[in-house]
């Protein structure tokens, strides 16, 4: 015990040594202004979405907010965009981030207490590093029996992919809070703790978010994480650092910036970022149905995807778009005016598009606020706004759509893909397989009649026309047969030499002579 302590400790006093470096180390930072940009033409305003600036919201339609430099505001101007600045950089460096705000230590410490105050119902459990420092990220499992894996359908909620979004770590935060304080007392919470497994990483990017905080906001508008881009050991916030959504495995070449500099910087390569390879594994493991990655800002709830260059909707457009409607209606603006809109996001290297297009689970990406660091008096109110978006998706994943497990004959458990005929395109997106430990599959779709194929390597394909019923999960137990092979000739003659040797070469010997 005294050695991990001293270790511990010894990582402490390295790291804050490293940061100590960082916020004394000699650079020249570009400064940056937030713009309000505006084309005369739409084609010029579907040309500026596919630049790769660091747009400060993904609502592009007839203006777009970014964050750019003089430079960069001066070749837009050159093409005949209208610029409007709205704050520079330098005007937010002497306001103090809120108390309200937890750092990262305060966010560790927090999930501890609850973790000891529900201990039935609660798992803190580490599924990370940060890239640079290797901070821990942590992960809060929320169910009736944290601590096992049950045959349960389960969500994730996330926050923090960019540094300059703390509000996702108070919505995820808060959700925590309202599930836990409620169980047991609330009917509707209750249910979806006992019958569903509920994930949260309240903060993905700790690196990035430490950094603000400790430096200051001496660089308020940083996003990424804190990766040696040149290996020089010295941070330069004008080179260093990985956007961690441009960083996921969904048509790397399209979209994103090759360039270190740019604070849209995709990374060296797919996944080189432990910060998202925590969170491709833990994907993978769960085959969530629902996730929600937390923005900042914008005020919209976007789904998967339109595909890069082209007018292709994803597979399950509908029921993703009336999703993403139900959960903007529950969230209002902050001017009360109104409500969230909605909207696609890309095709390409988003989490959103990868862990849909991958895996098969409906991710919307809500960006929140009017701001990316709104001040102490708007953050109760937004946090609570968005606490009934969150919590509608518990309530969607009763149904409608299509449930069950699949068995061979013996009763094993099967990984099979599950296909419904009526709107997959696997040229888009790779096959939806079920659980390999309980052969669970979950498909959300809309009430009506669907052809569904399940279907295994080692087993006969089986096709079903399912009617699928409102407000609720359609069950489907499949038990599937092994397919009868007839061997070849060469395999037939390969087995018979080795079972029946003598005969084999007995035939032979009378062949040649």
């Amino acid at each position: 015990m005294y050695a991990n302590f001293v270790k511990k400790m010894k990582n402490i006093i390295i790291l804050n040594l490293m940061l100590i470096s960082i916020l004394n180390a000699s650079y020249t930072l570009k400064e940056k202004f937030l713009v309000r940009i505006a084309a005369p033409t739409r084609e010029m305003m579907r040309e500026l979405s596919l630049m790769p600036f660091d747009f400060a919201s993904m609502k592009i339609i007839d203006q777009a907010d970014a964050i750019l430099t003089l430079e960069e505001i001066r070749r837009l101007e050159e093409k005949g965009y209208r610029i409007e600045i709205l704050q520079a950089e330098s005007e937010i460096k002497a306001i103090f981030i809120s108390p309200l705000y937890h750092t990262y230590e305060e966010t560790i410490n927090y999930i501890n207490f609850l973790a000891t105050k529900y201990p039935s119902i609660m798992n803190v459990i580490k599924i990370g590093e940060s890239t640079q420092f290797d901070l821990p990220i942590y992960a809060v499992k929320i169910s009736d029996n944290a601590h096992l894996e049950e045959d349960e359908p389960t969500i994730l909620y996330d926050g923090m992919h960019h540094a300059r979004e703390p509000l996702g770590n108070e919505i995820c935060l808060s959700l925590m809070d309202y599930l836990l304080n409620n169980y047991a007392f609330s009917p509707d919470v209750t249910y979806w703790v006992d019958e569903t497994e509920i994930w949260i990483i309240p903060i993905l990017n700790p690196e990035g978010w430490k950094y603000i905080v400790d430096s200051n906001l001496s660089s308020p508008w940083w996003r990424k994480d804190l990766r040696d881009n040149n290996g020089n050991g010295i941070f330069d916030p004008d080179y260093d650092g990985v956007d961690l959504n441009r960083n996921y495995d969904f048509n790397w070449s399209i979209g994103g910036d090759t360039y270190p500099g740019s604070w849209t910087y995709k990374g060296p390569h797919p996944f080189s970022e432990k910060e998202c390879q925590a969170k491709r594994e833990l994907a993978i493991s769960q085959k969530f149905v629902f996730s929600v990655s937390y923005h900042s800002y914008g005020e919209g709830v976007f789904f998967p995807w339109s595909w890069p260059n082209t007018k292709t909707k994803a597979p399950d457009d509908i029921s993703l778009r009336n999703i993403a409607h139900e959960i903007a209606s529950r969230i209002p603006t902050k001017d009360g005016n109104g409500n969230y809109y909605i909207g696609r996001c890309g095709g390409s290297h988003l989490s959103t598009p990868w862990i849909y297009g991958e895996i098969g689970t409906f991710e919307f990406l809500i960006e929140t606020a009017t701001s990316f660091i709104p001040p102490t008096h708007e953050i109760s109110g937004i946090v609570k706004a968005n606490l009934f978006g969150a919590l509608y998706l518990l309530e969607r994943i009763r149904g409608p759509g299509l449930t069950g497990q699949i068995y061979d004959l013996r009763g094993k458990p099967l990984e099979a893909v599950v296909s419904v005929l009526d709107i997959d395109n696997f040229k888009y997106i790779s096959p939806r397989k079920s659980d390999p430990v309980f052969g669970r599959y979950y498909r959300i779709l809309e009430h009506g009649k669907y052809f569904v194929s399940i279907s295994h390597s080692w087993c006969e394909t089986e096709i079903f026309h399912i009617d699928i019923l409102p407000g609720k999960m359609t069950n489907l137990d499949v038990w599937l047969r092994p397919r009868i092979r007839y061997p070849s000739l060469q395999e037939f003659r390969f087995n018979f030499k080795f079972l029946f040797p003598f005969v084999w070469i007995r035939a032979n010997f009378f062949y040649w002579k």
